[in-house]
């Protein structure tokens, strides 16, 4: 991770980028054995995505040729979604008729909303099974990560331009942050007037 030195500290950079992604070429076709994808250095140590072939259990799953994703921080696999697609357009598809895994070992549904023209109406929706409910939600100038536990909200972060300020993060926030931002489901939030 690169630090930035603001009055003679060193600040952590907090921007998510992969330190390295397979090439274009490679990212957007079909995974055809379990491969790396993309690195992202972060606090924790380095997350590594890695793609495979999925179940395809019937005809629409094969056609839309659905993969297994997982994060991986060092040995352990914080992230891990069953029924992905390639990414971008099939990624975000896939994410509007809802995606299954585990996050750090439990089970969740993630779904994004419809992509509405007004900002309060689009997120990207993680319901996990022990209770805890995690949010990427669109506003006016920037993007809140928001936690729901027992009904209560509680905020976490706000994006800053392409910036998130990822202190206060656990693994498997950071983790879930690092898939929405390098898989492209991020465009689910701006406005659909961007794609005119």
């Amino acid at each position: 991770m690169i630090d930035v030195f603001e009055g003679g500290l060193a600040v952590p950079e907090s921007r998510i980028q992969p330190s390295w992604r397979a090439p274009l070429a490679k990212w957007i076709q079909p995974a055809l054995e379990r491969a790396p994808y993309a690195v992202v250095p972060t606090a924790y140590g380095e997350y590594t995505l890695f793609r495979e072939p999925g179940k395809r259990p019937n005809p629409a799953a094969r056609a839309e040729a659905w993969e297994r994703w997982q994060l991986i921080l060092g040995e352990d696999v914080v992230l891990e979604i069953d029924n992905a697609a390639t990414p971008w357009h099939g990624l975000r598809s896939r994410m509007r008729l809802g995606v299954h895994g585990t996050l750090d070992g439990v089970p969740f549904t993630a779904r994004a909303a419809s992509r509405s023209f007004v900002p309060r109406h689009r997120g990207i929706h993680f319901d996990i099974c022990d209770g805890r409910a995690m949010s990427f939600t669109a506003h006016r100038f920037h993007r809140h990560f928001i936690r729901s536990i027992g009904g209560e909200e509680r905020f976490i972060l706000r994006s800053n331009g392409a910036r998130w300020e990822t202190d206060r993060l656990d693994r498997g926030e950071l983790a879930l942050l690092c898939f929405v931002l390098i898989s492209g489901a991020d465009a689910l939030l701006t406005s659909p007037l961007w794609n005119l």
